[in-house]
């Protein structure tokens, strides 16, 4: 079992297919809406860890989550 987040994206927010393409390429799993339609229309964001994480790149964002799961859990608590 791996201990990678399980990470969404909506098929709508990857502004094109060549971002799209290397969502899929990376593995994260692809849905028809995620239900955060006004943050869909205002940039990039995936689900992980069963919470938004927002940004201007898909790396940036990555680069959130990573740091979210390297983090102890009651820092984000406060």
């Amino acid at each position: 079992m791996s201990s990678n987040p399980l990470i969404r994206f909506c098929i709508n927010n990857a502004p094109n297919m060549v971002e799209r393409r290397r969502l899929f390429e990376l593995g994260y799993e692809c849905r028809d809406c995620l239900g955060n339609c006004s943050a869909c229309f205002e940039g990039r964001f995936l689900e992980a860890h069963d919470q938004f994480f927002d940004g201007d790149s898909y790396e940036e964002i990555l680069a959130k989550i990573r740091t979210h799961k390297n983090t102890p859990r009651d820092e984000h608590e406060a």
